[in-house]
């Protein structure tokens, strides 16, 4: 929730950054309202040029931030196989707030 005095403006998804082909990525700051992201999409970026054109690259990962069980908090991760639709059940949610 948000703090008293503020309001809520949107739920959504803790997005960390993307990296695609080669050493190129980005991200936002996790501070940064750019970081919680209204909709949640494996790849969640297309990139448009100024002259009307714009590319979507499916060889784009994304990387979110995701739930953790706090009794397996500090421990080594377990790897695990998550089917199509499973996803957001562990992404982790934010929320953003204006006074």
């Amino acid at each position: 929730p948000c703090p008293r005095g503020w309001r809520s403006l949107w739920i959504g998804y803790s997005f960390v950054m993307h990296r695609s082909s080669g050493a190129e990525g980005s991200g936002q700051a996790l501070a940064s309202p750019g970081s919680c992201l209204e909709e949640f999409r494996v790849v969640p970026f297309i990139e448009c040029h100024g002259r009307g054109t714009c590319n979507y690259y499916t060889n784009a990962y994304s990387f979110w931030l995701v739930t953790l069980d706090p009794s397996q908090m500090f421990r080594k991760p377990r790897p695990q196989t998550l089917k199509a639709g499973e996803l957001r059940s562990i992404i982790s949610r934010c929320q953003v707030c204006t006074k």
